[in-house]
């Protein structure tokens, strides 16, 4: 991501929000000077500007440093979506256009008959919901195992291990499964 990129979408979000040059230095403490040069791509910000900037756009630092820029409203239809092979016997089908890490990730994910999403339980920052659309699923939480079946959904801290696994010897489980502040799927 070059300086003039950056500069780019900081503005345009500037000016989307009707925001001053004043404005943005008033909320962020970098100096409208400042921040009109790297508006311009004269400057390149350091990383504390730019978390000060973001934070008084109402952005995260990410949206003006990803390769793509992400839309202020994304459609998925159903011809975009494809089913990539996220483990054996294991199927998702991105519902969000966006980058890992986003805000909010949602996916239909598919478990074969008696497989799992991941081999061992796994955490990271956010949350997650899951809704179990078709079959049954156990949602193991901190050691605790939860079994739902279709119309059931479960609400969790994701930093507490858990792991998802079909019980079902002869149907798949299709899930939709929605995270906050995700690294990785």
């Amino acid at each position: 991501m070059d300086n003039q990129e950056i500069g780019r979408r900081i503005k345009h979000v500037r000016q989307h929000r009707g925001l001053t040059l004043k404005a943005v230095e008033a909320s962020s403490g970098v100096s409208a000077t400042h921040v009109s040069e790297i508006e311009r791509g004269a400057a390149s910000p350091t990383v504390g500007a730019l978390i000060r900037i973001a934070r008084a756009l109402g952005k995260r630092p990410g949206f003006f440093l990803e390769e793509n820029e992400i839309g202020e409203v994304s459609v998925v239809t159903r011809a975009d979506r494809v089913a990539e092979s996220v483990g054996s016997g294991v199927t998702m089908e991105r519902l969000t256009a966006g980058i890992p890490g986003g805000c909010l990730q949602a996916a239909q994910v598919t478990l074969a008959p008696g497989r799992s999403h991941r081999s061992a339980p796994h955490a990271h920052d956010g949350v997650e919901v899951v809704l179990v659309l078709a079959g049954r699923v156990e949602v193991a939480v901190d050691g605790a195992v939860h079994g739902l079946g279709a119309g059931d959904a479960i609400h969790f801290d994701a930093s507490r291990p858990h792991a998802y696994t079909n019980g079902s010897h002869d149907d798949p489980a299709v899930l939709l499964w929605m995270a906050s502040r995700r690294d990785v799927v």
